[in-house]
């Protein structure tokens, strides 16, 4: 039954397809186009999804995940208005909605993604950074969330990260910003210490998955990590308004590498969830463990490798 369904829906895609091809590629056409193979897609694949889930999300989330075209749609209307300014060796500036960036070329879809993610805020930015706030962006990558962050008038971004290529794209993209104090770069990874580990790397991933946390399966050069305890101490930070966290599996660590800070400052946290299949649980309870008093909220259940969980984790 559910093979003759999606064969049905295939055929109807079929001759969408079909139709939209005699006629100039237009936005609507696109959009009806991912809806209809999404969905045809998304019926063979939901019941391993809603098998394969948090308890954080229910079956209808799971469900809902699997037949969603939201996420291509917002990538493909993202990328529409990408296009090339200059291309550098193995680094491109792009114009985008959110402004100009420099990025590696390989990470060109990983970026749009990203690009696609802050669209629809995905680490609950809006009302929770203004004016005067200190934002940590720990796992900064090309500077996306370092420039949301400026965007809603924060006084300082300090965009951490340990990446050779990212840290070189920042430099470039915000050179103005670091000139002026605005944006401080810390070329480091954050730990539970101050130690020196290698940064994992793989082929079919963007530089934005390199890892010292999971083994990515090619072992790059060695880096610097610290804690954020430490980092706040070296800049004199007098204040912490909010901490972006998506640093592929090292959150446990860094959180724990946060605690005085968590303590003397009690900043508005985004922490992601989606590189373990524990993280919906065990890192709320870790937050809870430092801070009792935060109040915590996990955002939108979406699929991750085949999972459904939690995406982030809120901290008020």
């Amino acid at each position: 039954m559910k093979k003759a369904l999606a064969l049905s829906l295939a055929l109807v895609l079929c001759g969408l397809l079909a139709v939209f091809g005699l006629a100039p590629k237009s936005a609507m056409a696109m959009d009806a186009a991912i809806r209809v193979a999404g969905f045809a897609r998304g019926i063979s694949t939901a019941p391993a999804l809603i098998s394969h889930r948090s308890d954080k999300c229910s079956a209808v989330q799971a469900f809902g995940q699997a037949v969603s075209t939201q996420e291509a749609r917002e990538k493909e209307s993202v990328e529409r208005a990408v296009r090339v300014l200059r291309v550098d060796g193995e680094l491109e500036q792009l114009a985008t909605e959110l402004g100009d960036f420099w990025i590696p070329k390989r990470d060109y879809y990983a970026f749009i993604e990203e690009l696609a993610e802050q669209k629809e805020d995905g680490y609950r930015m809006a009302g929770r950074v203004g004016p005067d706030d200190v934002v940590l962006d720990c796992g900064a990558n090309v500077g996306v969330v370092t420039r949301r962050a400026l965007l809603q008038g924060a006084a300082i971004v300090v965009a951490i990260d340990p990446g050779p290529s990212p840290l070189a794209c920042l430099r470039r993209t915000f050179a103005r910003e670091i000139a002026s104090g605005r944006v401080i770069l810390a070329p480091k990874g954050v730990w539970d210490k101050d130690d020196v580990l290698p940064l994992t790397s793989s082929d079919r991933l963007a530089s934005s998955a390199n890892s010292v946390a999971l083994d990515r399966g090619l072992k790059g050069p060695s880096i610097e990590l610290t804690t954020i305890d430490h980092l706040v101490a070296d800049l004199k930070l007098t204040r912490v308004d909010f901490i972006k966290m998506d640093i592929e599996g090292a959150e446990p660590n860094a959180l724990r590498g946060a605690a005085a800070t968590l303590t003397r400052f009690r900043p508005r946290l985004a922490i992601s969830l989606e590189h373990r299949p524990t993280d919906p649980d065990q890192l709320p309870a870790l937050i809870h463990a430092l801070r009792p008093d935060y109040a915590l909220a996990c955002g939108p259940c979406t699929n991750i490798a085949g999972s459904v969980q939690p995406s982030v984790v809120y901290g008020n």
